[in-house]
């Protein structure tokens, strides 16, 4: 990975579907201190329809937001969302995007960009499950706990929909789980203490 001033030290992946955005806002509205971190949201959206989760997500947090249709450099404390139709891995610094194959029916969006944070960033590589059906990102959430890194799933208690969080749980181990506004405040502080020891 080329290291520049900008170059983000921790990635922190979040992936949701139905119910995730409110979660998400929730989130960011607590993370009121610069981190040094790139923050990527990886939501479940339909294909044909132009997505405003990014343009609702602004509203709540003062770091800069970006919709990711093409290849992006990650920069400390700006947040990237992916949007509609698109997959995306991470390589290093960088946001690779391609289209979403007819053939994927089934919607893996979370799961292949957890693997490859996992690879890409092994113990600074933190995976966040929010509200949202399916099973999608629970392999992910595996390969970033077998690299070392850390997997925080929302309580199910607090989502509108909580079985990809609950399935989560039941089949991985996470270190954390807690309300979204509650996410926040321990990574700042894990965040903290990591910058602390550096």
């Amino acid at each position: 990975m080329e290291i520049t001033r900008k170059t983000p030290p921790f990635c922190i992946g979040i992936g949701c579907s139905a119910g995730g955005l409110e979660a998400a806002c929730e989130f960011f509205q607590q993370v009121v201190e610069k981190t040094g971190a790139a923050f990527v949201v990886i939501p479940h959206l339909s294909r044909e329809h132009q997505s405003k989760f990014s343009a609702v997500l602004e509203r709540f947090t003062k770091m800069p937001v970006h919709r990711v249709e093409g290849n992006m450099t990650l920069e400390r404390d700006h947040v990237y969302v992916l949007t509609e139709d698109r997959m995306m891995i991470v390589e290093g610094n960088h946001l690779k995007v391609r289209r979403r194959y007819s053939t994927e029916i089934i919607n893996k969006s979370i799961d292949i960009f957890f693997k490859s944070m996992a690879k890409a960033y092994r113990e600074n590589g933190i995976g966040i499950i929010l509200s949202g059906m399916g099973n999608d990102g629970i392999e992910g959430i595996k390969l970033i706990e077998d690299c070392h890194g850390l997997v925080i799933v929302q309580d199910p208690d607090t989502t509108d929909f909580n079985i990809l969080p609950q399935a989560a749980i039941n089949k991985d181990d996470p270190h954390m789980i807690l309300p979204p506004a509650d996410i926040a405040r321990f990574l700042l502080k894990y965040l903290e203490i990591h910058d602390s020891l550096n």
